[in-house]
């Protein structure tokens, strides 16, 4: 648990040290901790739980049938996502790189993180706010959800042209995002609400309305339409463990509500803040609708963009030790290490890939892993170049 305590201590320290206008001066110290950070989500041994190792076996099951010769439409990759082709393919093209399921997680990691670097740093002018956002609110899940996190990093490079109204590129971003993960398909509306202008009051009943809407039966109804995209099991599963309104949905939406709306008059009004504090109203919007389920909050990630922009405008112009600054950065320090109290041994104790064995007590490993032979031997699939022999 030490080396995720030391992850939010740099970036902590940025933040509270550094004023915002002197980026430039620690932007080689900002690179190396994401480069850290990603290091330690891409080297972490089967982390987080089922996902890596339902990606790892459909990953190494496609290195497998590439190398008896398989057609490509065949191959494990493509019979598992057969929905998203794009995620199909990048798996299939990445066996000419490497068999390994680890290399496999490492590279993606890698790729996630340099093109989340380029997001923060293309659209926010206060990238060391945005990082501790976004890091402090999504860290963790960068961890498992490998589909879903390329998609959304994909669907951020349409913002521009939701803002420049420019439907053509907008929509062929949003749809080869989609065909990593459908659920990208939600971050379309981005392109409908880019440039309205809502008041206060519109606002509050906006999302007021969201969310006695998400008490319903069409809540259900949706949730059953767009999280099947997202995971039929596990939508299931959500949809199955459906009760009250969950009190952390309802929480969070409404502590960044409170923020945006109280500096809603010092908000920046040029076209891309604009755009980006609809987006953050629409994450507000769909964590609210999908206050009832499980996997709700995951539907709101697409939009998780906008709050980090504009959170991070809002500190920017606050003084560097500001109440409300102050505030912020408490509640986002106990958002990130409450996950890392209740994912318990979905993280911790920390072990990379490079040493052989696997954690003691781990019961996640016992019940999802597929290939005892990495156990003993994290490397006796080809590293690199080459295929499996079995």
């Amino acid at each position: 648990m030490l080396i995720y305590i030391i992850e939010l201590l740099i970036i902590l320290s940025l933040v509270l040290f550094v004023s915002s206008s002197e980026y430039n001066k620690y932007k080689k110290l900002v690179v190396f901790w994401v480069f850290f950070i990603a290091l330690v989500c891409g080297l972490g041994d089967m982390l987080g739980g089922y996902d890596r190792y339902i990606y790892g076996e459909i990953f190494d099951g496609t290195a497998d049938d590439r190398a008896r010769g398989i057609n490509l439409l065949n191959t494990s990759a493509f019979i598992y996502a057969d929905k998203e082709k794009g995620y199909a393919l990048y798996n299939y093209l990445l066996t000419f790189v490497t068999s390994n399921r680890y290399i496999f997680v490492l590279i993606t990691t890698l790729l996630m993180y340099v093109t989340l670097f380029r997001h923060i740093t293309r659209y926010s002018k206060y990238p060391i706010l945005a990082f501790f956002l976004l890091f402090c609110i999504y860290y963790f899940f960068t961890f498992t959800y490998f589909r879903q996190i390329m998609a959304l990093c994909i669907a951020w490079f349409a913002i521009p042209y939701a803002v420049q109204r420019r439907p053509i590129p907008f929509f062929t971003i949003i749809i080869l995002a989609a065909t990593f993960h459908n659920s990208a398909l939600l971050a379309g509306g981005i392109y409908f609400v880019a440039r309205s202008h809502f008041t206060k009051n519109q606002i509050v009943i906006i999302i007021v309305f969201s969310l006695l809407l998400g008490l319903t039966p069409v809540s259900t109804y949706l949730f059953n339409t767009l999280g099947g995209a997202v995971n039929e099991e596990k939508t299931d599963l959500s949809v199955s463990a459906v009760g009250g309104a969950r009190i952390a949905y309802i929480l969070e939406a409404g502590f960044f509500l409170y923020i945006m709306l109280r500096n809603y008059d010092s908000i920046g009004r040029n076209r891309l803040s604009l755009c980006m504090f609809n987006i953050a109203l629409a994450f507000i919007f769909v964590l609210c609708f999908f206050v009832r389920f499980l996997d709700g909050g995951r539907m709101s990630w697409f939009f998780l963009i906008g709050i980090i922009y504009t959170i991070a405008e809002i500190l920017g112009k606050e003084p560097k030790w500001g109440k409300q600054k102050l505030i912020v950065i408490t509640v986002m320090v106990v958002l990130y290490l409450r996950v890392l109290m209740l994912w318990g041994m979905q993280l911790s104790p920390y072990k990379t890939f490079l040493t052989n064995g696997v954690r003691q007590g781990d019961d996640i490993e016992e019940r999802y892993e597929y290939d005892d032979y990495y156990k003993n031997d994290k490397f006796y699939r080809p590293v690199f170049g080459g295929l499996p022999q079995r």
